[in-house]
């Protein structure tokens, strides 16, 4: 995926969330890159499997394994008891997938591997490897080489603004999250604006016509 088709995911994933936020009081649950669905128009990827945990009860989490427990890398720091998701976790876990389409890398890969670079060692998570990253100053290893190598300088400046969106939405602490339809908005400045309509912010947009003429989904 180049860069353009990276920003279009990430904006579909964000008013995805955002519409079950604000439009039905509903958390997704279970938000991961296996559960963005890519269509053939750029502008209409979609979140599946959502809200099956109101279903199912919650797994009970591994002792030991902290914030990546039974989410696979995506699961907030507060849910490491398993209790139910909130509106807040859904932002940790879109704030997991925005850094994975920046890094490339993969939290599941780092669950099962216990370390981001495959030798076992350690215990961090995604987000907090990209938080020493940075805190070092070595923000350009974070990234993508494959963007990197691709990129231009417009795009390099765009790639450390959604950065800094996915580090806002992995705060440790709930309260300091933004609010989905607040994600929406910074990814769509990140992004220039050009791709985006009033209904687009309302986190509608990735359904087709037809979709939207049959009323909320119950």
């Amino acid at each position: 995926m180049d860069w353009e088709a990276r920003t279009r995911a990430a904006l579909c994933a964000a008013r995805g969330v955002a519409h079950l936020h604000a439009a039905h009081g509903l958390a997704h649950g279970d938000i991961k890159s296996s559960n963005l669905l890519l269509r053939p128009d750029p502008d209409a990827a979609a979140l599946s499997d959502y809200c099956l945990h109101q279903l199912f009860p919650p797994a009970p989490a591994r002792p030991g394994s902290g914030a990546g427990a039974g989410g696979g890398g995506y699961r907030a720091p507060e849910l490491v008891d398993a209790r139910r998701p909130t509106l807040a976790s859904d932002v940790y876990a879109l704030g997991v997938l925005l850094l994975e389409l920046l890094t490339g890398r993969s939290p599941a890969h780092h669950a099962a591997s216990g370390s981001l670079d495959g030798s076992g060692s350690g215990a961090l998570d995604l987000p907090r490897w990209v938080q020493s990253v940075v805190r070092e100053e070595w923000t350009a290893e974070v990234f993508d080489a494959e963007l990197v190598r691709a990129g231009s300088g417009a795009a390099e400046e765009e790639m450390v603004a959604l950065l800094q969106v996915a580090m806002a939405c992995v705060s440790t602490a709930p309260d300091a999250r933004p609010g989905a339809q607040d994600v929406v908005r910074m990814v769509e400045e990140v992004i220039g604006g050009g791709r985006t309509t009033t209904e687009e912010s309302d986190g509608t947009r990735g359904a087709s016509e037809e979709e939207r003429s049959r009323g909320p989904t119950p």
